[in-house]
């Protein structure tokens, strides 16, 4: 008798701890869009609460039974034996075991299907409410500060809580791509109107920042969507082609921002090719491709293994002053290279190069039957990955953890589709 009441406290126990962990997922999912600081408490708070809700046990199983998992699993492994061989366990690999590998596990191996609909409900609702509050920053409503955090933009780079406007603008790119679905796929009409209005707004709220970054991805996956979506009917592409471009069209007239900024980067390109000047934007972005082959005579690179994950910066800085003087935009620069696929191979060889790319891959691949969550793994998949041409992605820990919770959700499904074909 005492031996089933202790049973059943300790099941009780147990299930409020799990949910309890799904609470603090949907949270950690709504502040991705507020100061980082705030996660970073939640995942110190989240990490206790998994290993006592024994979900820790599903790792193995997740390891032998879905493939998007085993990559990564097997790439942060890599990760790791490049730091081993180099001696150097510094802020890069701790960077992205915090933000990354630990979410992705602790998400994936948590959360439930009826889950998901909260998880992408919180991200938008939390970029609801930065859109208003940029807005606010736009019209000088507010200024310096709002609910004790410090605003990171003003007037004329509306900015709210993100360091910059290459992830606020990702986060916002991403958020209109995933409200155009639920647009065309709800029948009320006060919600169709509402959605409207959140999704016109965000692309305004695109075009008033100084971020090309978004518009980038916006564009690049409207785009492939459009094709993917719409290749049995040509004149629908035909019609989202126009759309994009008149909204694009707009955008330029109508914003001095973006119409600068494309200048910019017209004068930047112009520069590059008259007078091999990198000293720009758009030059610091395009000299990460011409120095591919001198990180490869480097000899600090290994073929095999890079230079080390968390010695690239010193490595790649060097280079940088080596080749464009100490006198440069490359002196402050601190060894960035604006490119995720450039870094990846740099860092961790052709071994980490090949293993990143698979898990985009995979992400590609896996076979999702819900339509809505497919939908939601295309939009992610090619906002992220566009947006690795002009960003390393595994420098902000706001977009790695933007990553883990969308990745974590599509492992999850992918596990599912697993379970009910062994159970034919």
């Amino acid at each position: 008798m005492i031996r089933k009441i202790l049973i059943d406290k300790y099941n009780s126990s147990l299930h409020l701890i799990k949910i309890l962990l799904i609470m603090f997922i949907i949270l950690f999912t709504f502040f991705l869009s507020f100061d980082s600081n705030i996660n970073q408490l939640i995942l110190k708070i989240m990490f206790p609460l998994w290993l006592l809700s024994l979900n820790f046990k599903k790792i193995v199983y997740f390891f032998r039974n879905e493939q998007l998992f085993f990559i990564i699993i097997i790439f942060s492994l890599w990760i790791l034996i490049t730091c081993l061989i180099t001696l150097n366990f510094e802020y890069s690999f701790e960077r992205y075991l915090k933000y990354f590998l630990i979410p992705v596990i602790i998400i994936s191996t948590s959360i439930k299907k009826e889950n998901i609909n909260y998880i992408i409900g919180a991200f938008l609702l939390g970029m609801f409410i930065n859109e208003i509050i940029s807005y606010g920053i736009y019209f000088e409503i507010i200024r310096s500060q709002i609910f004790g955090f410090n605003i990171v933009g003003n007037k004329h780079n509306p900015v709210p809580f993100l360091p910059s406007h290459m992830e606020y603008t990702l986060f916002l790119s991403l958020s209109i791509i995933l409200s155009i679905f639920s647009f065309f796929n709800v029948n009320k009409k006060i919600i169709k109107i509402i959605l409207s209005i959140f999704i016109l707004t965000m692309v305004t709220n695109l075009f008033l920042t100084t971020g090309r970054t978004g518009q980038f991805t916006l564009l690049g996956a409207l785009i492939i969507l459009s094709i993917i979506y719409f290749r049995h009917n040509y004149k629908y592409i035909l019609l989202s082609f126009i759309t994009i471009f008149i909204i694009f069209i707009m955008a330029f007239f109508l914003s001095n921002n973006t119409n600068e900024r494309i200048k910019k980067a017209y004068s930047d390109i112009v520069n590059v090719i008259n007078n091999k000047d990198y000293n720009t934007s758009l030059g610091v972005r395009l000299s990460s491709y011409i120095l591919i082959p001198k990180i490869i005579e480097n000899e600090k690179f290994n073929i095999l293994y890079g230079t080390g994950y968390s010695n690239l910066n010193e490595v790649i800085h060097q280079i940088h002053i080596k080749e464009f003087g100490d006198d440069s935009i490359f002196k402050v620069q601190e060894g960035h290279l604006h490119n995720s696929y450039i870094t990846i191979f740099a860092g961790t060889g052709i071994i980490g190069f090949i293993l990143f790319m698979l898990i985009w891959y995979k992400i590609f691949k896996i076979e999702i039957k819900d339509i809505y969550i497919n939908y939601v793994r295309y939009s992610f998949l090619f906002i992220l990955f566009l947006g690795g041409f002009t960003e390393n992605m595994f420098r902000q820990k706001e977009v790695m953890m933007l990553g883990a919770v969308f990745i974590s959700i599509i492992i999850y499904v992918a596990i599912i589709n697993y379970e009910e074909k062994t159970n034919e």
